[in-house]
């Protein structure tokens, strides 16, 4: 099985694009808004929702959130990493004229024909950018658009952040050779960044632990020859965890109450995932961990990739989402 990270990236421009562009400047997660404060007051709650969710690490982190800001700071924000002008064609205020005026006239006909709500292109005015465009011809349409569809916004936010974190992961450089040192002996391999080394391998039990200083991250491999015996569930990932918590990180333990499960997609293949917390048993430390399992027919074996963080003091959402990054770039053949 082969996985390399893949974004096919949607491009719709609706301004003129520079043709340098500097990289994008502010926070990975702050979606620095253009919006009326009345039209702001009447779609804020829908629209958090579907896009401001929630992460245990173990405070409650946001994986993204709005941030306002008005015409007279534009100039500021607009080569941000994340930037959206909301509007409605009906509207009167001078937030709403400045965001018209700013808008070609194609655009400006699709709204009018009922065609189009919202727009995205990415690296607009800056690399690593993702710009968006909320416009509608009046508020009941943008509040039904949000309502129905506003999963769009989320995704083009969440494609966008994944790939700024990829090319800020690999910038520098990458552990290559450590790469390749991995793939001829254990038959597996990851794009590993430059700072990655390996912490402990131990073939005979099937254990790859690897690691990097400031915050702490640790990521563990466990394999199993063959597919699954039985019908693999989270409870048995997390036996899984336990074990290897056990021999390799003093017996720190897991907070199963905070466990969360879903599907994630590489590259096309579903692979299963845990985000959960982990805590030592005597000393004052913890922090998020996530871990995916999964069949691997190349290689007929059964893998548990377990990525850990620890960072006190830090935000660690976005440090969490660039291990999975990493783990993502998992293959067994090139």
């Amino acid at each position: 099985m082969k996985k390399f990270v893949v974004f096919l990236l949607t491009v719709c421009c609706f301004v003129a694009c520079d043709w340098h562009k500097p990289l994008a400047g502010g926070s990975d997660i702050a979606i620095m808004t253009l919006v009326s404060p009345d039209l702001w007051e009447e779609i804020r709650e829908d629209l958090s929702s579907r896009v401001e969710f929630e992460i245990r690490t173990p405070q409650i982190e946001k994986l993204f959130y709005f941030s306002l800001f008005t015409p007279e700071q534009y100039k500021e924000y607009r080569d941000d990493k994340l930037v959206m002008l909301i509007a409605t064609l009906d509207g009167n205020d001078p937030t709403s004229l400045f965001i018209r005026n700013m808008i070609g006239s194609t655009v400006l006909q699709q709204v009018e024909n009922g065609e189009r709500i919202f727009f995205f292109e990415y690296d607009k005015f800056a690399e690593r950018q993702t710009y968006m465009l909320l416009l509608a011809k009046n508020r009941e349409e943008l509040n039904t658009f949000i309502r129905e569809d506003g999963n769009q916004i989320y995704q083009a936010v969440n494609r966008g952040f994944l790939a700024s974190q990829f090319k800020q992961i690999y910038h520098t450089a990458e552990e290559k050779s450590l790469s390749e040192s991995l793939y001829r002996q254990l038959g597996f391999s990851f794009r590993l960044p430059y700072d990655y080394e390996i912490i402990y391998l131990d073939t005979t039990r099937n254990i790859l632990q690897l690691g990097v200083a400031r915050p702490q991250r640790n990521i563990i491999v466990y394999w199993q020859d063959g597919g699954f015996n039985k019908v693999i569930d989270e409870n048995y990932a997390l036996r899984i965890k336990h074990w290897l918590m056990q021999n390799l990180m003093e017996k720190i333990y897991i907070e199963k109450s905070y466990a969360r499960y879903r599907t994630v997609d590489w590259g096309g293949v579903i692979v299963n995932n845990i985000r959960g917390l982990w805590a030592h048993p005597t000393k004052v430390m913890g922090g998020p961990f996530t871990m995916f399992y999964f069949y691997d027919g190349v290689t007929d074996r059964s893998y548990f990739i377990d990525c850990m963080l620890f960072a006190p003091g830090q935000s660690k959402a976005v440090f969490l989402r660039q291990m999975e990054i990493v783990a993502s770039t998992f293959y067994t053949s090139k």
